[in-house]
């Protein structure tokens, strides 16, 4: 059966479809973005599976060759198993002392569907190796569907913290919930019945029914559409629903029947570490390259492996700014260049939205051309609402420390600062700098403050919303030591490295002025 490229077929002119395929599609943040466009602004149209299937005679030997492959190279991951694998023992002894070890054999049904199910939530948008390690950290503290659906949302962001995209964290724990509280504690076993569960789509039920359960269902990711579009030599914008249904029905034909878990696991292994992207893939040691016509027509010198699938312009990310403050709180006679003196300020954010529910340093959205002025003026207004009423008494201008008393060295103790008039003071802030952190869909600009309070600690309350949604935040004060300890995103991580990494900057230059003022005097007499 001959392949079809589809960039290359004559274009046909059916007014309602090509106009309908010309409509605008909804980027992630919701906003319409326009499609790529083609040269001659006219749709393609999208050949059916008859045109660019497989030669269904060839079927069985690319299917037997793929996973004879996939047999002998698999990765040892936590949530696989196969009973056809023949790795070497000395590579499954290596990796077993590394603490590579597979899913045991003889768990029952409900728990691998449990573990496939959460290694495919967390796999999404991240790389596996860094996913089975914290699958293993998953499994050790929530073995089962029961123990995870009796954790509290916190304890799981607590978990998955570094992971991004959160709201997988929360997709895993209302999915446990779901099954616990309406199925009895038991998956179901069909992809029908398992995209009932929240969170899970097409893409996962399809995955956990063919590798836990052995239904003749395919998965079609990133990996899936790269291989076989390369496979078939299928151009046009990949993103589409038109090309995402006709993946699916390739995928679905090339599915091994007596192996369907298997042979997904491996067309995504063959992409993950052979048909890879951006780069050029190793094709030399392709166990399927006799049957890929992007590959023939490259032989041919035709057209290039890496020209499909086709590339499409990714959206731009949004630019945000945002001021944060590092607000750490001093008790009496504590000095302010103490090491792990005194507790910082987190703030959680609200339950809906960008990280729902994760702890951060105070933080409020500002124009990027915003004065460091009025950022503070901003945070001000935000700190006095959350912590209540005086709490910044006395403001100061930037990187100034308020006149106080120092000690024989040239200390700032907070007792000489405390006032007599109100419960909280600040007597440090400056500003620190810079941390600019990636989103999926937005590049933000973190204008990070410190600020040093004085006082007692505020007890950490839920304070009641006025009518002022910001005012409405839930609040906690951690030691340094805590706070390290704390489960927090990779964006909190970075202010706070800048944080310490300011604060040790200012330690050193106040070392080395002290060392050239006690240095003797040279060229004196001899």
């Amino acid at each position: 059966m001959p392949f079809v490229n589809v960039n290359n077929m004559e274009k046909k002119r059916e007014g309602s479809e090509a106009a309908g395929s010309a409509k605008r599609t909804k980027s992630e943040n919701g906003k319409a973005s326009k499609p790529s466009p083609s040269p001659n602004k006219e749709a393609i149209p999208v050949p059916d599976l008859e045109e660019c299937g497989f030669n269904l005679e060839q079927l069985p030997q690319m299917r037997s060759a793929l996973l004879s492959w996939y047999d002998d190279n698999h990765r040892i991951l936590p949530w696989r198993r196969n009973p056809h694998s023949r790795l070497s023992a000395e590579l499954i002894e290596k990796a077993a002392k590394d603490g590579q070890l597979p899913a045991p054999v003889d768990l029952p049904i409900d728990r691998f569907i449990y573990y496939v199910w959460v290694c495919e939530i967390m796999s999404q948008q991240t790389q596996v190796s860094r996913a089975a390690e914290y699958f293993r950290k998953w499994v050790a503290k929530w073995p089962d569907v029961i123990s995870l659906a009796a954790a509290s949302q916190e304890e799981v962001n607590e978990l998955w913290a570094g992971l991004g995209y959160y709201r997988r964290a929360r997709f895993l724990l209302d999915g446990a919930k779901y099954i616990v509280n309406d199925l009895d504690g038991h998956f179901p076993q069909t992809a029908q019945e398992l995209m009932k569960i929240p969170g899970v789509g097409a893409y996962t039920s399809n995955a956990i029914a063919s590798i836990a359960c052995g239904e003749q269902v395919a998965v079609v990711d990133g990996n899936v559409i790269r291989v076989m579009s390369r496979l078939r030599q299928l151009g046009g914008d990949p993103r589409s629903a038109a090309m995402t249904k006709l993946f699916a029905d390739v995928a679905q034909q090339a599915l091994d029947p007596e192996r369907p878990g298997d042979f997904n696991q491996a067309v995504m292994e063959l992409g993950a570490t052979v048909c890879v992207p951006n780069t050029q893939p190793s094709c030399k040691v392709c166990p399927i390259r006799d049957w890929c016509s992007a590959y023939k027509a490259e032989k041919e010198g035709t057209c290039s492996v890496t020209d499909y699938p086709t590339k499409v312009q990714k959206a731009e990310k949004r630019e945000e700014s945002v001021a944060v403050a590092v607000v750490r709180i001093l008790s009496e006679g504590m000095k302010l260049s103490e090491k792990g003196a005194g507790k910082y300020l987190l703030v959680k954010r609200p339950p809906g939205g960008l990280l729902a529910g994760l702890w951060e340093f105070p933080l409020q959205p500002v124009e990027a051309d915003t004065s460091s002025s009025r950022r503070q003026e901003v945070m001000d207004d935000f700190l006095t609402g959350v912590l209540g009423e005086e709490i910044l008494a006395e403001k100061l201008p930037t990187g100034s420390v308020s006149d106080v008393k120092k000690d024989a060295l040239g200390e700032t103790t907070a007792a000489a600062a405390a006032p007599s008039a109100s419960a909280l003071r600040v007597v440090e802030r400056k500003s620190v700098g810079e941390v600019v952190h990636v989103f999926s869909h937005i590049r933000m600009t973190m204008h990070v403050e410190a600020v040093t309070l004085q006082g007692a600690v505020p007890e950490a309350v839920v304070q009641p919303d006025d009518g002022n949604a910001k005012n409405a935040a839930e609040v906690q004060w951690l030691s340094e030591e805590d706070l390290g300890a704390k489960g927090l995103s990779s964006g909190v991580k970075k202010v706070f490295k800048l944080f310490t990494q300011n604060r040790e900057k200012a330690k050193q230059s106040k070392a080395q002025s002290i060392a050239r003022f006690f240095k003797p005097a040279s060229g004196g007499a001899k």
